[in-house]
């Protein structure tokens, strides 16, 4: 019985090493689906925040993502030279430049968040409801964890 018992028993090492393989597959899953649409990973959260922030200037869309100003730039240029979104300035004060999906970008936001739905739908199709809470509750108190250690790192 103990055998049984230190078998199932795990070091912070093996859950690491776990996640590190799961989020290693994640990504590559991810490159494949969103390789059809010439998308890296990363930029169709910045597509999705351009819908929900409507209009946004660069610095209210790296906010919104928790990225710097800097990075957001980047990402912004990207998707513009791919035809996905666009600047113009403000029409009340010209001294603001506001980004906005084009029509292609509208379109590859639907379809990029109907393969969304798909990708998690298959990660998550073998647990139970249960289990989904269950790793939902874990996931979460990861999160937790992890946002404490970046506070305690960048003091």
């Amino acid at each position: 019985m103990e055998a049984r018992r230190q078998k199932r028993e795990h070091t912070a090492g093996d859950i690491g090493r776990a996640f590190h393989d799961l989020a290693h597959t994640y990504t590559i899953c991810m490159q494949l689906t969103l390789g059809k649409y010439g998308l890296y990973p990363g930029q169709p959260q910045v597509l999705f925040a351009l819908k929900a922030l409507n209009r946004p200037t660069q610095n209210e869309l790296a906010g919104y993502l928790g990225v710097g100003k800097a990075s957001a730039g980047i990402s912004v240029r990207r998707l513009e030279s791919g035809g996905f979104i666009k600047r113009a300035r403000d029409k009340k004060d010209t001294r603001c430049i506001r980004i906005y999906l084009t029509p292609k970008g509208e379109e590859y936001v639907r379809w990029c968040s109907i393969d969304y739905d798909m990708f998690y739908a298959t990660m998550l199709e073998s647990f139970t409801p249960d289990e989904r809470g269950e790793a939902f509750a874990m996931l979460e108190r990861m999160d937790e964890s992890l946002k404490a250690l970046r506070s305690r790192l960048e003091r």
